[in-house]
């Protein structure tokens, strides 16, 4: 009994004293071999149900910036494609040996994306962050059980996983559902590492499944360097604690054939992801890595050693956080008087020394244990005996004599040098550090902690590579799996300590801390759920990104005031970014200000001329001012722009296939058939690879021959069209526009509008073309019935609201008539034939009042309007 414990049973206990006596046994560990037998399990329990909770808010998120390209625009997970494509495509669906590929490989990620498209039915965003979150949930299962192989200590193991579980800079990963790569690839990578340790148990025990556990191992790294580049360092993580072992004087003669195994492999993994694999193929925007740009090697050089000094920092204070730190985000290192690379000096120090002090004590624990072997000491060595030719019943009683001669000496050697028996050596078997001096022990530890933070962290350094980022905090996931080990391994050198007041202070703290970082987990979360939010809670960090990106969603929902100050604002901060001038003339042209518009895609295209779609929206809002030449003229420029050098290619490429379709229909609109013709067939060989474009341009053909009365091929661009999309209700349509042109097949003509009917009965637009047709064969009455429907379908669409009351005017049905033109006139209140419109069917209904008051309203419009005012004269009305 301690002296602590003696004076505990003397004297009399207040109730927190009390409380703290029957405390004192866990705190000391002496709890520890029942825990870790029973309770490890409601530790990885715990853990996860922590993670699990704490992501719950994801779940009601939406699909936000990366998501939008990686999973609803990438035909690999929509089943646009077979899925064995995604082995030859990028994580955005571009293929590998694309000019604007990437480079980023990974096939698995994408297929599970996949699997969550075919699970739910379709793009239902909670069942990709459900996806994330259970992956979450298992990579800290995975850190409970990695922790238990190298931490003695239960409240370790616990702190380890906790913090894992509610550290807010796994957010990224967890809440963007891109962020899958990361999370996907940390399972795979601590898998690789733990199937390795049964490896290697196997091995020293004999046991022919050793290389059952070789050959698992070899697979899940594989599938880590599938899921995402970083995880390729997984195997070197491996050697390296079997190497550790093997300086720490534990001999196993057969260490260094699974070393060549392990390190072939991972040779061979890194030849075939540079070499075999393509690799990026479009150099990285000055935006996204403006590092990388700089001109003075010094300045990069400098700046880039610091960058592990940033993520470290994120790791131990992650309260500013952003989706992106590209651009200006962080100030560039240019002189080596900067106070900053004192921190970076003082980082590499820490981590070579404690590389080159954890090797020192791990040879000399070696050398002792070498002398020890050599006079007889009970120090474990592991000699592996050919057990090829023994029964399997002799094979079995080897391994377990083995292993409990190794378990006793492991206890022995351990309990003699240190004092806290309970606290040093648990009855585990995943425990990998018994039978080690305690200096050899803490070396380890430090080592493996080390090599968990480092390792996964180099591939995407910008030290021996550029890479599209600065600072990604996704890519901070696997690295704080050493970061957790270590704050683990504090805490239990903290708590071997004697004092129970100290230790229950840092309990206290411990738990502090875990509700601070869970409260930060829980409201970054939040602002992942949308754009917006996404957006608004960076404009600290980066200004114009978050600006500019903003402005963008502000204008989708409408909101063109806010927007436009916002874009204005972005463009202050950095005025050569295309995107938000881009961003700028698509509100402009939602306002119908054409001319702000044609300014702003001026400027778009001069900080990229690469940007198609800047030329096509440019052509149409020349459209819209009459300029039909200087239209003609850039959309032939935005249809003939080369790729080589974008990003999105299926984005630029779709571009360029609007552009050939708007400069065919600018020359239908001017009579120019055998143009249209010339430009559809130029957009079918430059695009071969767009299937519904193609399908698009086979009904604008279709059209053309159509207008030449060449029936013939007509009927075939329409059947090719259909032949490519079979369910598509625009060719449905197409064709029997087409047909009806041709006054002998209108019956067929007919059967195809009802076929389109089948298949979009609720889609106003088939209804109208419908009754368009069944007015051109004098069927009036049905024409007013489906023109009546269309309208109903989409109130807010003026052009049906206007067709639909015209009809029923042709009808004689003038009440109702009436009613659909008050409509349009409430939709477009300043639109001068509305008014007109409306005054007519008053005229006709003898409300001569009302009728002169809507005349009067188009006249302010649009004074001096010939028809509007022969109508008033007929009312008597001269005077306006």
């Amino acid at each position: 009994m301690t002296l602590m414990e003696h004076r505990l049973a003397k004297q009399p206990l207040a109730p927190p004293a009390a409380m703290l006596a029957k405390l004192w046994p866990w705190l000391r560990h002496e709890a520890w071999p029942w825990l870790h037998k029973s309770n490890m399990d409601y530790t990885s329990l715990v853990c996860c149900g922590l993670a699990f909770v704490l992501y719950l808010n994801t779940l009601n998120a939406g699909f936000v910036y990366d998501d939008r390209r990686a999973v609803l625009a990438n035909a690999d997970v929509s089943g646009g494609s077979s899925w064995q494509r995604s082995f030859g495509n990028d994580f955005w669906g571009t293929p590998l040996t694309d000019s604007g590929s990437h480079g980023s490989w990974r096939p698995l990620t994408v297929l599970s994306f996949r699997l969550n498209y075919l699970l739910a039915g379709g793009f239902a965003p909670w069942g990709f962050h459900l996806g994330n979150n259970l992956l979450h949930c298992v990579a800290t299962a995975l850190v409970v059980r990695v922790a238990r192989t190298l931490l003695a200590s239960f409240w370790a193991v616990l702190a380890t996983g906790a913090l894992f579980a509610a550290h807010p800079i796994h957010t990224e990963a967890v809440a963007s559902v891109v962020g899958r790569a990361d999370v996907a690839a940390c399972v795979c990578y601590l898998l690789t590492y733990l199937s390795y340790l049964r490896h290697m148990r196997w091995r020293e025990s004999a046991d022919p499944r050793q290389w059952l556990a070789l050959a698992t191992t070899l697979l899940f790294s594989i599938a880590a360097l599938l899921c995402k580049e970083t995880a390729i360092t997984a195997l070197l993580v491996c050697a390296a604690f079997d190497v550790m072992r093997g300086l720490s004087g534990q001999v196993d003669k057969q260490r260094l054939r699974s070393l060549f195994f392990v390190l072939g492999a991972l040779g061979c993994s890194v030849y075939y992801r540079l070499i075999v694999v393509p690799g990026p193929q479009s150099a990285f925007s000055s935006a996204d890595n403006p590092i990388a740009r700089t001109a003075s090697t010094w300045t990069r050089l400098l700046t880039f050693l610091h960058l592990p000094v940033v993520n470290l920092k994120l790791l131990l204070l992650p309260q500013v956080l952003s989706f992106d730190w590209g651009m200006d985000a962080l100030p560039r290192v240019t002189t080596l008087w900067d106070r900053r690379n004192a921190q970076s000096a003082c980082l590499y120090t820490v981590l070579l020394g404690v590389a080159w002090r954890g090797c020192k004590v791990l040879l000399h624990s070696g050398e002792l244990a070498d002398v020890a072997g050599s006079s007889g000491s009970s120090y474990p060595q592991y000699h592996i005996q050919k057990v090829g030719r023994k029964s399997r019943a002799k094979r079995k009683r080897l391994a377990n004599n083995n292993n409990n001669n190794s378990n006793s000496n492991n206890s022995n050697s351990s309990c003699c040098s240190n004092r806290s028996c309970p606290n040093s050596c648990p009855n585990s078997s995943d425990y990998m550090l018994g039978g080690m001096s305690v200096a050899a022990r803490n070396s380890c530890i430090l080592l493996m902690s080390c090599a968990f933070l480092t390792l996964p962290f180099l591939p995407a350094s910008n030290l021996f590579f550029y890479v599209g980022f600065v600072v990604a905090e996704r890519l901070l996931y696997l690295p704080s799996v050493g970061f957790c080990l270590l704050v683990g391994y504090g805490v239990s050198k903290l708590l071997d300590r004697d004092s129970r007041t100290r230790r229950l202070l840092l309990l206290i703290g411990l738990g502090m801390l875990l509700v601070s970082f869970s409260v930060r987990t829980v409201q970054r979360n939040a602002d992942w759920r949308d754009e917006e939010s996404l957006f608004r809670s960076a404009i600290t960090v980066n200004p114009p990104k978050a600006l500019g990106n903003l402005g963008s969603v502000l204008s989708s929902q409408a909101r063109y005031e806010e927007a436009k100050q916002v874009l204005q604002e972005a463009i202050r901060y950095r005025p050569n970014m295309a995107d938000v001038h881009f961003n700028l003339g698509i509100l402009h042209q939602n306002q119908q200000d054409y001319k702000s518009a044609v300014e702003c895609f001026q400027r778009a295209i001069k900080f990229r001329p690469s940007l198609a779609v800047a030329y096509l929206n440019l052509g149409i809002s020349f459209i819209a001012l009459g300029k039909r030449q200087q239209a003609i003229e850039i959309l032939q420029l935005g249809a003939t722009l080369e790729g080589a050098t974008v990003r999105d290619r299926s984005a630029h490429d779709q571009a360029r296939s609007s552009a050939y379709l708007q400069l065919g229909a600018l020359y239908v609109e001017q009579g120019k058939l055998q143009r249209a013709l010339a430009t559809y067939r130029e957009a079918l060989s430059s695009l071969p690879a767009l299937v519904q474009q193609r399908e698009v341009l086979y009904q604008r053909i279709g059209d053309v021959f159509g207008r030449l009365q060449q029936w013939d091929e007509a009927e075939r661009h329409h059947r090719a069209a259909l032949e490519l999309q079979p369910n598509q209700v625009a060719a449905h349509l197409s064709y029997g526009i087409t047909l009806a042109r041709n006054s002998s097949r209108a019956s067929e003509a007919e059967m195809w509008f009802k076929r389109a009917l089948k298949l979009a009965p609720e889609q106003a637009s088939v209804y109208h073309h419908y009754a368009e047709f069944l007015s051109l064969q004098s069927r009036h009455h049905e024409s007013a019935v489906y023109h009546r429907r269309a309208a109903e379908l989409a109130p807010t669409d003026y052009a049906l609201v206007v067709a639909a009351a015209t009809s029923l005017r042709l009808l004689d049905r003038k009440v109702e008539a009436e009613l659909w033109y008050r409509k349009a006139v409430a939709l477009r209140p300043d639109d001068a034939h509305a008014h007109t419109n409306l005054g007519a069917i008053l005229h006709l209904l003898g409300r001569t009042n009302h009728a002169a008051a809507s005349y009067k309203a188009a006249l302010r419009l649009q004074p001096g309007d010939a028809i509007t005012l022969g109508n008033l004269a007929k009312l008597g009305v001269t005077n306006v």
